[in-house]
């Protein structure tokens, strides 16, 4: 579970930021299940979702963050100093009930420093410490092994994701958190494919079919049921002459997918290609009316589309109690489709695992109050806003303005009074079309 999460110096981000999802109004503070990011349009709110998506990565050791000897970290460009300086990233978790904080700084040139600390019991336990490629092991954690893989990490990797490499346990709690539990969607159509493959990969099983089912139907899009048969391609060499330079064709012929591809081996199609064509030729949706009809996802509108992927994500996240992380996440959902996807996360019958979704939106309407309840919690609610002088965007949340409850936050909101909306000129639209 994530508590807090801080960055410094990443694209728009250039003071030190906090997302802190601490609970103002329990006194026990304990993690909220749902954290909503609000901003005007360049205002970056979603570099605060990428700062997290870059620290995922760079633990897991994933999407190229390192590749070519250098790491591809975007510092604050619009101050000559903080485009030389560390960018630095850490997050605060609870992970069987251990709080753990572990961070790091880096350059585009290497790893400045690196850090994990744990408390077992409420004190204060250093795991290791990195300055450069000088290391200090606590008692609980230094080892021969230890020894060896601080040697063997690269000045551009981190020691955390040797570790896990090497098969170490001894940090493999905190790695495991960044590369099973922290997820990510938004609507690109990368990530639409990835979200799409999780959610076809449940429909193979009963249990989790019915929840992705019973989502739909509750969803008011029309469907009864989903339903995937077996998907197998067939790789067809083409007579034609010359060498493979891997491109290939693909067609429909008797209702069998065919690769067609000329010289050396059968393409190896990534997960993306391969989850488009399994969607399109093995997927049908049952539709409620006189007479009974399937419907392939491409007959489907973009909101069903966007519900159906990301159905999966959910049901996985409330069953492991994952952090879900969705960038604008009213693309194509009705607000009231988006007001039951938020109680999910925050009622405890449905959420017993205390998963957690962190979100961007423009949506004000989730602000307002539904039969005279609030959907989103004055603690759950940030802003971002950038300095209009230096181009450097502040993240805060609505209890710096100390809310009383009852308030019109939506109104507010809209009104300009918390911020985080753009300040936008009547005269200079007129004048951009006048002749």
């Amino acid at each position: 579970m994530l508590i807090n999460f801080r960055i410094a110096n990443f694209r728009s981000l250039k003071d030190p930021q906090e997302l802190d999802l601490r609970s103002v109004y329990r006194k026990d503070g304990a993690a909220l299940q749902v954290s909503a990011i609000y901003g005007a349009n360049g205002s970056g709110k979603s570099n605060v979702l990428l700062a997290l998506r870059f620290m995922h990565d760079a633990v897991t050791d994933q999407s190229g963050w390192n590749r070519g000897g250098k790491i591809h970290v975007h510092p604050f460009l619009l101050d000559e100093e903080a485009s030389k300086s560390p960018t630095s990233f850490a997050a605060e978790l609870i992970i069987d009930g251990i709080r753990y904080i572990y961070g790091f700084s880096v350059t585009r040139d290497r790893v400045i420093e690196e850090w994990l600390h744990s408390f077992p019991k409420k004190k204060k336990r250093v795991l290791f410490e990195r300055d450069n490629d000088e290391y200090y092991f606590g008692p609980s954690f230094a080892s021969a092994r230890a020894e060896v893989i601080k040697e063997i990490t690269p000045p551009t990797g981190l020691y955390i994701s040797t570790a896990a490499k090497a098969n170490d346990e001894s940090s493999r709690a905190v790695f495991s958190w960044f590369s099973n539990r922290l997820w990510f969607a938004d609507d690109e159509e990368s990530s639409r494919s990835v979200q799409r493959a999780e959610t076809m990969k449940m429909l193979r099983t009963a249990e989790a079919k019915a929840k992705i089912e019973k989502l739909l139907e509750a969803a008011d899009v029309g469907i009864s049921e989903a339903r995937i048969e077996d998907f197998q391609l067939e790789f067809r060499e083409e007579s034609e002459q010359g060498e493979f330079d891997g491109s290939f064709r693909v067609l429909v012929e008797d209702g069998k997918t065919v690769v067609l591809y000329r010289g050396g081996k059968p393409p190896e199609l990534d997960v993306y290609l391969r989850t488009f064509l399994e969607a399109n030729q093995s997927l049908t949706f049952k539709h409620r009316g006189k007479a009974e009809r399937h419907f392939s996802l491409d007959q489907e509108s973009r909101g069903t589309q966007t519900w159906f992927d990301i159905s999966g994500m959910i049901v996985r996240a409330l069953e492991e109690g994952n952090t879900l992380v969705i960038d604008e996440l009213d693309t194509s959902l009705h607000p009231l489709l988006l007001t039951q996807m938020i109680r999910l996360f925050q009622r405890g019958e449905s959420n017993p695992h205390g998963a957690q979704l962190i979100f961007t939106t423009h949506d004000a309407s989730l602000m307002g109050r539904n039969r005279g309840e609030e959907l989103l919690r004055r603690d759950e609610i940030w802003f971002t806003q950038k300095d209009p002088n230096t181009g450097s965007t502040e993240l805060y949340p609505l209890t710096d303005f100390k809310p009383r409850d009852g308030l019109n936050w939506e109104k507010r909101y809209l009104g300009g009074s918390v911020g985080g909306v753009p300040y936008i000129s009547e005269n200079l639209f007129d004048e951009a079309v006048s002749r």
